[in-house]
């Protein structure tokens, strides 16, 4: 089944969410790590993978965006309190707004530093008129959003936990299976 259903999510909804969470989890640990590291060859690659990487998540994030625009939405239990309904909506609208801005402050944080953006040798967008201040504004978005993002990534993976292990419904299951 490629498509949603009310009780179940299609094949194409659990690629996009699980191939984009390890994409995104791996681009905070090279991130925070890459930041930590002394200047070298070594550090401007893993930039420049870091930078071609969150383009293609930028991508992949606007498709899935559009795939659940245009997916029936997969409903969660009825028993559920409302103010666990309401807060499972706002979390899922939280890490849309951080995917999006994530790298949306990353490229615009290099572009506006004067530096290229290569991605994996398809093609480069260039850089703008250097303007530190706009890129350090950037950078703060960047880091302000990674540190929520981390945030949400834990209360999401609790909620699943919760629902797996406390709740014993079919939450997490859907997601998987």
């Amino acid at each position: 089944m490629l498509r949603n259903t009310t009780d179940s999510y299609g094949t194409i909804t659990k690629l996009f969410h699980w191939f984009i969470s390890i994409m995104i989890i791996c681009l905070l640990i090279v991130g925070f790590t890459m930041a930590n590291m002394d200047p070298s060859q070594q550090k401007s690659q893993i930039y420049v993978l870091h930078k071609a990487t969150g383009v293609t998540v930028l991508a992949l994030v606007v498709l899935r965006f559009i795939w659940r625009l245009i997916n029936v939405e997969v409903l969660l239990p009825a028993d559920l309190p409302l103010w666990q309904k309401a807060s499972a909506r706002m979390t899922h609208y939280l890490l849309y707004v951080c995917m999006f801005l994530m790298p949306i402050s990353g490229i615009n944080m290099s572009l506006f530093g004067g530096h290229e953006i290569n991605v994996f040798n398809i093609f480069t967008i260039e850089a703008f008129e250097k303007n530190t201040f706009v890129a350090g504004l950037f950078y703060k978005v960047h880091q302000i959003t990674a540190f929520g993002l981390i945030g949400l990534i834990i209360l999401h993976i609790m909620a699943a936990l919760f629902h797996h292990f406390i709740r014993k419904d079919n939450v997490l299951i859907r997601m998987i299976r």
